[in-house]
């Protein structure tokens, strides 16, 4: 599970959920786009977990694991099949909590996020020398957590395990067979882009900074999204916390600039643009907010969560066109989360859109099984047939 960081007032959020070994991706942006320097005075350096300790497992957990492999039930099985079958094993009374663990302590707890099983599932593989390649699942929006100005949200990553590539083909279009463990099937998942393992480890540095900024520790939250970006400087949640967390400490400048990079190299650019008009805003700079905005409206995303919760914000704010315009982009990727149809109708009503509105309910209807939002929705749909 990965989780992602929204301001309540505004969005800040590192999503998306959903939208994951060991150098730098190559820049997606202008050639020659360079990082800007991190502000490094601000923060006291901490020591944090390096890749190879949250990969580690212990020399017992290894010499179990391939014993487990070496079972003639098991050795006459292809690898990524193997480790299929031995997680099938540990995960049967797994305890799946929203902890974010290393491989060996989500082994030896039993219990972890999916990021933590999506971790222990890399660590396997590649003590086995199998290939991991992760996905990115788009589901329903889950709140975790709330406090004064951030909400925590969550999503996850699914793993599929390759066999060999002898052949050099890669692993996306040679036609190798592949096994896939996803830990949290839902029936409404939509499957987003695939990332490597540079991005992998990006959103795990992501995740444990979310947990130290929910903590209030800044200075460790911004050693972790520094060990981060060791491994990929173009994954936007990384870009978004650091940039919060500068402006947090009182560097707008170097928030700024972040945002600017990020928009430059970052796939998903809908919280980079959302957190960006927001610094403008409280700066005072009103043309150049107002010029962000307007590409924010414009936007065309398919990370679904963004939309929703600016849409959620937009409405708090009485500004119903905004959420109409974001909840309708949130819909057109996520058509089966029946709250932002209800939130939909809302904004819609306001805008004096009854008929627009009734339609919405009416969805809201059709996707909920729940029968207090059942009954919610067929007062309001009731209340709205008067006129």
């Amino acid at each position: 599970m990965k989780w992602s960081l929204h301001r309540l007032v505004p969005v800040i959020a590192g999503l998306m959920i959903m939208t994951g070994c060991s150098s730098h991706s190559s820049s997606a942006g202008s050639a020659g786009t360079v990082m800007p320097q991190l502000n490094d005075t601000l923060f006291i350096a901490e020591s944090v977990p390096t890749l190879e300790h949250l990969l580690m497992l212990t020399p017992a957990q290894i010499e179990e694991l391939h014993r487990f492999v070496d079972r003639d039930d098991i050795a006459q099985l292809p690898k990524n099949k193997q480790i299929r079958e031995y997680l099938l094993t540990k995960l049967v009374n797994f305890d799946y909590e929203g902890e974010n663990y290393s491989a060996s302590v989500a082994l030896e707890k039993g219990s972890g996020n999916c990021m933590s099983l999506a971790l222990l599932t890399y660590a396997i593989a590649t003590e086995l020398g199998v290939k991991s390649v992760f996905q990115v699942m788009h589901t329903p929006p889950m709140l975790l957590e709330v406090t004064s100005d951030l909400a925590v949200t969550s999503d996850h990553v699914r793993t599929f395990l390759y066999e060999d590539d002898t052949d050099n083909q890669g692993f996306y279009f040679s036609g190798r067979s592949y096994v896939i463990l996803d830990y949290f099937p839902d029936r409404y998942d939509r499957g987003g882009r695939k990332i490597d393992e540079a991005q992998f480890i990006g959103m795990l540095y992501r995740n444990l900074a979310a947990d130290a900024l929910l903590n209030g520790e800044l200075n460790r939250a911004y050693s972790l999204l520094k060990t981060g970006t060791q491994y990929t400087q173009e994954y936007a949640p990384l870009l978004n916390m650091l940039a919060i967390i500068h402006r947090r400490a009182g560097d707008d400048d170097t928030a700024e600039r972040l945002y600017r990079y990020g928009l430059d190299v970052a796939s998903s650019k809908i919280t980079l643009l959302n957190n960006y008009h927001y610094l403008l805003s409280v700066k005072g700079e009103e043309e150049a907010a107002h010029r962000i905005k307007l590409k924010l409206l414009a936007l065309e995303d398919s990370t679904p969560y963004g939309w929703y919760l600016m849409g959620k914000e937009a409405l708090g704010e009485g500004d119903n066109q905004s959420a109409e315009i974001y909840l309708k982009k949130f819909l057109k990727n996520t058509p089966y989360y029946h709250r932002a149809y209800f939130d939909l109708a809302k904004a819609q009503y306001a805008l004096g859109e009854s008929t627009a509105a009734k339609a919405s309910l009416s969805m809201a209807l059709s996707y909920t099984e729940l029968p207090e939002k059942q009954r919610l929705y067929q007062a309001k749909l009731a209340w709205l047939n008067r006129d």
